[in-house]
């Protein structure tokens, strides 16, 4: 009887309400940490009085970024920022994103630190690329390091997640100035300018000394002559 009558095979179906087990997608895309900061520079050694160029590189990787904060620190005792935009107040970085505007950019050469933050103009996007330049002045001689303060700074992508991974720093030494030593010759001849000018004028000088002599001697003897030839006649 069981192969003439076919078996069925039965689904149930939950019912309405259903209370689960279910979950709900997560559209939530994970966090790499993928985003960097580097401080980079052409030389780690300067003297006192030189200036010093140190770049700012942002690299997110394929993270979109839609804003940053950046604080760097510096030993102010060795280093000063130099302002590259005299027509504002304070002192300024040179800020070279043309993709994102800057919100904040200001130096503080007294506590030893750097505040750059901005926006990136338009829909948010990967930045990985040079963004800024800083330069530095030696004041003294010592040994700065130049980092950034991964606890205060920020990459934020498009739904406000920081992605910020790794950072940089940068070890500047300062050396002693360099030393000039000029040496000043003083005398009260004044030398010959050119070969055959200055030759014809020593001897000129020569000639009109010899004749004043000549004339002087000439002017005694005539004199002694004639008081001899008064004598006589006398």
């Amino acid at each position: 009887m069981s192969k003439l009558i076919p078996e069925v095979m039965a689904q149930s179906e939950p019912t309405f309400p259903y209370d689960g087990p279910f979950e709900e997608p997560d559209d939530t895309p994970v966090t790499t940490d993928s985003a960097s900061i580097k401080l980079t520079s052409d030389s780690s050694t300067l003297e006192v009085g030189s200036t010093i160029t140190s770049d700012i590189t942002l690299e997110s990787s394929e993270e979109e970024v839609e804003n940053y904060t950046i604080i760097i620190t510096f030993d102010a005792d060795v280093l000063e920022v130099v302002d590259t935009n005299l027509t504002q107040t304070g002192v300024q970085i040179e800020f070279i994103d043309s993709y994102s505007t800057a919100t904040t950019n200001t130096a503080n050469n007294t506590s030893g630190t750097i505040t750059l933050a901005a926006t990136v103009s338009g829909s948010s996007t990967s930045i990985n690329r040079k963004i800024a330049e800083i330069t530095f002045r030696a004041k003294q001689t010592g040994a700065s390091i130049i980092s950034v303060d991964k606890s205060q700074s920020s990459i934020e992508n498009y739904i406000g997640q920081d992605v910020l991974g790794s950072t940089t720093s940068l070890n500047l030494t300062v050396t002693g100035q360099t030393s000039t030593t000029t040496t000043t010759i003083t005398s009260n001849q004044q030398l010959p300018e050119s070969g055959i000018g200055d030759t014809f004028a020593a001897m000129g000088s020569i000639f009109s000394g010899i004749l004043m002599l000549y004339i002087g001697l000439n002017s005694i003897i005539k004199r002694n002559n004639k008081k001899s030839h008064k004598g006589r006649n006398e």
